[in-house]
């Protein structure tokens, strides 16, 4: 009997247990979808993505460096050239710490120039250095060097002979206008031509009148000394060629194949010049000691006949 009377009330008091935790489960199934929930999750999340407010354009260059230096250097120099790419998700999407730094600075994608600034303007493939190239511009470099020291020089030569003959032709030109006055005041000074013709036939009259411009007593030491000096330069010539055309033709057994048969040509050229001068200065030595314009050269006698 004490059976029955218990169980209508513990059934009871089971109902209302149930019912109460029916409405804490409704409750709790409808609060996350109240307003008030949903706006306040994308503002903690903004709010923990923001950059730092303490945080200035420079360091954020840096912050932004350190990002790009784990791609290639390319990354930069492409992104340099075509700032939109920067919005541009689907390139991004192969970079992902550059596309979530872009996501919470957005202020860099506006201003390319200053986050991008160690990144060159034009992105150029830099090809490997060549040896055989870059020896074929060495010694194009070195050939144009020694055109342009030869050509120097023979301006210079021509320049210095120039001066020399101007220099030569104002002294000669003032030696002749001082022997002509001389010569002007001494024969003023004769009263009748008698006294002319007889200083005239005078040893001293002779000497006086035989000076000119150019003394005449230097004349045969020009002479006899100009052939020894021009054999002596053309052989001292002819002996540089030749050390020239030998130190070519050692050079070009070291050379690259492109630049053989030019030094062999010039070789072949410098010795070629070299055998002419020093011939030159043989044949001159031969003529000039037959034409008795040489010192210790024996004067020719006339032969008699019979």
């Amino acid at each position: 009997m004490m059976d029955s009377r218990l169980r209508p009330g513990l059934a009871a008091l089971l109902l209302i247990t149930a019912l109460c935790a029916g409405i804490d489960l409704t409750a709790a199934a409808a609060q996350p979808s109240s307003p008030s929930t949903r706006q306040a999750a994308p503002v903690e999340t903004a709010t923990q993505g923001a950059p730092p407010l303490n945080q200035n354009a420079a360091e954020t260059r840096r912050d932004f460096y350190k990002v790009l230096d784990q791609y290639p250097p390319a990354l930069g120099r492409v992104l340099r050239l075509d700032p939109t790419l920067m919005t541009n998700q689907a390139y991004l999407a192969s970079y992902p710490n550059v596309a979530a730094f872009l996501a919470q600075y957005t202020d860099v994608p506006r201003n390319p120039g200053f986050y991008l600034e160690r990144y060159e303007a034009t992105y150029t493939v830099s090809e490997p250095a060549d040896p055989k190239r870059e020896s074929l511009r060495m010694w194009r470099s070195a050939l144009e060097f020694l055109a342009a020291f030869s050509v120097f020089c023979v301006v210079m030569f021509a320049v210095f002979s120039l001066i020399k003959y101007i220099v030569e032709y104002r002294r000669w030109h003032r030696i002749s206008k001082v022997n002509a006055e001389v010569h002007n005041k001494i024969l003023d000074r004769f009263g009748s031509n008698e006294e002319l013709l007889a200083y005239v036939d005078s040893p001293a009259g002779r000497r006086f009148l035989e000076v000119t411009p150019i003394a005449l007593n230097a004349a045969p030491a020009r002479s006899i000394g100009a052939p020894f000096g021009r054999i002596l330069l053309s052989v001292q010539i002819g002996i540089i060629l030749l050390a020239l055309a030998v130190g070519l033709l050692l050079i070009s057994g070291r050379a690259i194949e492109e630049v053989q048969p030019v030094l062999v040509s010039l070789s072949v050229l410098g010795f070629c010049l070299g055998v002419g001068s020093i011939a030159s200065a043989g044949a001159s030595y031969v003529l000039s000691r037959k034409l008795g314009l040489l010192a210790d050269a024996p004067v020719p006698r006339p032969e008699h006949i019979g």
